[in-house]
């Protein structure tokens, strides 16, 4: 252990590595010496990163620490060997740029004088030697062994390759040979600049695509991800191939970047560093996504001051998403640069002189246009007419035109005009009404004002939503992106040819008044920022605030306010209520009023869903906000009575219409089936669905009949793809803990269950009807699997003695942490006899797991009581469910202690390990 006064890593090692360097040490010895040296100086590493080390520091001791290893090792192996240093060891990628995160690979080059394959067998083995104890002590490297010509034919055909070596850093060995290198390899790079800034372009395309190009991702990826590691290198190989530039200090000087964005750039830097030195030390591997559970460990690691993991988690966040934003904007500013430059130089070029061509420019109102860009006739035009600022969108949006880099420079400078006059200005907000006006076109123009900080500032109540966290499980990304991508769901509905779009596009093209319908839009997440229990209450108050500066009146203001008012509900019914309940069609239509209205929610909901999560539109889904919209429209252009009749001739219709499609033969069996049916069963019944319920109720009366006793029961399966699931009806006469059987095999195969309806005939015969998918949200078709789900209900039914554990293994839940400090996945069960006059309401919210549906029946049962209905939504890992429940015979369970007995036992199911 070396003298606590000696503070300098060199100064360690001259003393904890002396012996492994003079060569007096067994190859054993050797290898213990560096592993105590290394695991010695981590630590000291990691005490300092826990001390709250910025992130380059650490990575750079890091990469400090490699070198000194490195240098002894290969100094050591070249002096065993009597050899003088004719070739290089080089360090390229992360490593070559001197910074190591705490588990990143070390990538390596021997550099060699000749061809690699002509290597002598000294050099072999000195080479081995450096890599065996690299392996040894726990590092994971990547290496080559070329010569100078071998790293530049490499580099021509591998861009990946290429970077690397733009990285390259010689750590010990032959300078002159290294030197060479250098010289040779920017000679090809300078060949092949307009080629490798086409692929870095490219490259950086399908990156950010793949991350949805936002920095806005709930978990994001530190080193790939927008606005991430990897954008920041771009930035460096892109101007070290352009100017031959190898610090960004060079953008400044050359009046690419001011020295405020420079800044920004670097402190984004170092903080990915911090963030991703934290993921390795975490996962003890190299880990570059930022997972929910990770991010509040990390945020209670960086000692954010908030007193609840939730909130230091949102203020982690918000650092994290600022600082990618910035990264994000102002490297993709520099890429444009370059590329307007490129245009510009072919436009200049022989082949534009020879043919002529003139290029497009038009100058109005300050601006100048060109090339599909806005730019400033001059830096005073803002100083001149600060209402510009708003005209400067309007222009963009009316002649398609994009923000030129010095624009969008210049508005950042001019933020202070953007005060409350300026807000208040009538003008402003006839043009910005005026913006919102172009349906279709909207989202694109909110986009750029978002980018140069401007929709914030002229609608506060939109501003604070700027990087805030969602903590709501399925939102994906921040509320401000969410928010972007809710509008602009809306506006490709104008130009979809898609068939099973139509009904929304539709929806649209009846707006009446699109400023009122984007509004709302904008407001409709805002009260998220004013953490109330309810951000719905939050939104509401600050719609009203709005509504007031920009003077919104009459039925546009009515409009916002039911939409942000509403903007769940239609939703939650669906999903939660027993929407073939024609009390709960006639609750629903009491909150809309009119059709206008609904149809507007309608597309409300479709949009806001879309833009939550790429996956969270589902078939199922539409359906029932479909059904729900279809049968509240009827009620409210018919009224309740006449709605009621018309459920009554549906009913009679879909009797004909199941006599046609079966035949007279089945006459006796269609009546007998409509007459014992509950009259609720028949709500959305398809024509296509009843024959099988029908077929299968009589298969199962001809078994039962020659069981002896015996349990029988009748399943078919009808596959729906056009909706994503298959609908399983299971007929059978009802016993003890039947539809626990049912749900444990279901269970039994890994299949999700989307929703399930119980019904009970007069003659004591049950129909239960479940709607399957697989974990990808489709049918369930494979037969072997619907096949093993029929054996495991009848062995399960065949024995007296209940055991459902064989059937149901556990399946490990991404959702469930696997140590202290993350967020918590918030776990819930709530009981009333409030939201429904017949039925006990039982609303789950828990981690999924195999069998947990089956659980609940069972605790249900064991209290005494009946499920009905069941609506289920599993996403992501999470259940949330609503189960109808009633006493014996119908009706709701008032008894306290039985509803406090329910409670807990449900309770003690979601909390299962």
């Amino acid at each position: 252990m070396p003298p606590l006064h000696l503070k300098n890593l060199s100064d360690h090692a001259k003393i904890a590595l002396k012996a492994a360097k003079e060569g007096r040490l067994s190859p054993g010895e050797r290898l213990r010496v560096f592993k105590r040296f290394i695991k010695i100086e981590e630590h000291r590493i990691k005490l300092r990163h826990q001390g709250g080390a910025g992130g380059l520091e650490i990575a750079t001791a890091r990469a400090e620490l490699l070198d000194i290893v490195l240098r002894a090792v290969f100094h050591g192996a070249l002096k065993q060997r009597d050899l003088t240093a004719n070739l290089s060891l080089v360090a390229v990628g992360g490593y070559g740029r001197g910074t190591m995160n705490p588990c990143s690979d070390v990538d390596l080059l021997f550099l060699v004088p000749r061809a690699s394959h002509r290597l002598p067998k000294p050099l072999e083995e000195v080479v081995h030697e450096v890599l065996y104890l690299l392996w040894d002590v726990g590092f994971k490297v990547g290496h080559a062994v070329r010569s100078i010509s071998e790293c530049v034919q490499q580099s021509r055909i591998d861009l990946e390759a290429k970077t690397a070596l733009m990285d390259a850093r010689r750590v010990a060995g032959d300078r002159s040979l290294f030197a060479d290198f250098r010289k040779k390899f920017a000679i090809e790079l300078k060949r092949g600049q307009e080629a490798f800034f086409s692929q870095r372009r490219e490259d950086l395309r399908s990156r950010h695509t793949k991350f949805s190009r936002t920095v806005f991702l709930q978990e994001p990826n530190v080193k790939e991800g927008c606005g991430g590691m990897r954008d920041y290198q771009n930035i460096l190989w892109v101007i070290r191939v352009k100017r031959g530039w190898t610090s960004l200090e060079k953008l400044v000087e050359g009046r690419l970047l001011t020295r405020t964005a420079l800044k920004e750039i670097e402190d984004a830097y170092d903080f990915l560093h911090r963030v991703r030195n934290e993921l390795h030390y975490q996962a003890g591997r190299g880990s570059d996504q930022l997972t929910l559970r990770l991010q509040g460990v990390v945020s209670t690691d960086f000692r954010y001051p908030q007193r609840s993991i939730l909130r230091r988690t949102e203020a982690f966040m918000r650092d994290y998403y600022r600082h990618t934003r910035n990264l994000y904007q102002h490297s993709t500013s520099i890429m444009e640069i370059f590329q307007i430059e490129e245009e510009n130089n072919r436009e200049t070029g022989l082949t534009s002189f020879l043919t002529l061509r003139s290029k497009k420019r038009e100058e109005f109102d300050g601006f100048i246009a060109r090339e599909g860009r806005i730019y400033p006739t001059n830096a005073e035009i803002f100083k001149e007419d600060a209402n510009r600022i708003m005209r400067l969108f309007q222009h963009c949006q009316v002649r398609n035109l994009r923000l030129s880099p010095p624009i969008r420079k210049l508005v950042k400078k001019h933020w202070g005009d953007i005060d409350r006059p300026f807000r208040y200005n009538k003008l402003n907000r006839e043009v910005f009404e005026g913006i919102l006006s172009r349906k279709g076109d909207v989202a694109r123009t909110l986009r750029q004002m978002h980018r140069v900080g401007f929709l914030g500032r002229y609608l506060p109540e939109f501003g604070a939503l700027d990087c805030l966290v969602q903590h709501e499980f399925f939102h994906r990304y921040t509320a401000d992106e969410h928010t972007l991508r809710f509008i602009e769901a809306i506006d490709a509905l104008v130009e979809s040819d898609d068939p099973r779009l139509q009904l929304y596009r539709q929806l649209l093209i009846e707006i009446q008044d699109p400023p009122a319908l984007y509004l709302a839009i904008l407001l409709h997440d805002s009260g998220r920022s004013e953490n109330v229990r309810e951000h719905i209450d939050g939104s509401a108050m600050l719609a009203q605030r709005l509504c007031n500066r920009l003077q919104v009146r009459g039925s546009r203001r009515q409009l916002i306010m039911f939409l942000v008012d509403h903007h769940l509900t239609l939703w939650r019914y669906a999903t939660t209520k027993n929407i073939e309940d024609p009390k709960v069609v006639a609750e629903f239509a009491a909150l809309m009023r009119n059709t206008s209205r609904l149809d507007a929610l309608l597309l409300f909901t479709y949009a806001d869903s879309n833009a939550t999560s790429p996956d969270a539109w589902t078939s199922w889904k539409e359906t029932l906000l479909r059904q729900l919209h279809s049968s509240t429209r009827s009620f409210l252009t018919n009224g309740k009575e006449r709605f009621n009749e018309i459920i009554l001739l549906e009913r009679e219709a879909l009797q004909t219409q199941t006599l046609h499609a079966m035949g007279d033969e089945w006459k006796e069996e269609i009546d007998e089936h409509f007459s014992f049916m509950p009259a609720s069963y028949f709500r959305f019944r398809s024509p296509r669905t009843i024959p099988v319920h029908v077929k299968a109720v009589k298969q199962f009366k001809e078994r039962e009949a020659k069981s002896d006793g015996a349990f029988e029961c009748s399943i078919q399966a009808l596959d729906r793809a056009d909706r994503g699931y298959t609908e399983v009806v299971v007929v059978s006469r009802d016993q003890p803990l039947f539809l626990e059987k049912v749900c444990c095999a279901i269970a039994s195969e890994g299949i999700n269950i989307l929703s399930a309806d119980f019904h009970t005939r007069v003659d004591g015969i049950v129909v239960d009807i479940f709607r399957v998918c697989t974990v990808d949200f489709a049918p369930v078709s494979d037969p072997k699997v619907r096949e093993s789900v029929i054996q495991a209900l009848y062995r399960l039914s065949e024995h007296e003695a209940y055991n459902s554990q064989e059937y149901l293994k556990p399946k490990r839940n991404l959702l469930r942490p696997r140590e202290e400090g993350g967020i918590a996945f918030p776990v819930r069960v709530h009981v009333s006899n409030d939201l429904d006059p017949q039925n006990t309401i039982v609303e789950v919210q828990a981690i999924d797991r195999i069998g947990l549906l089956h659980d609940l029946f069972h605790a249900i049962n064991e209290c005494g009581l009946d499920t009905v209905h069941a609506r289920i939504c599993t996403e992501k890992g999470a259940a949330l469910d609503t189960l109808y429940v009633t006493v014996p015979g119908g009706g709701q369970a008032t008894d306290i202690e039985l509803l406090e007995t329910l409670q807990q036992r449900l309770e003690k199911v979601v909390h299962l390990p």
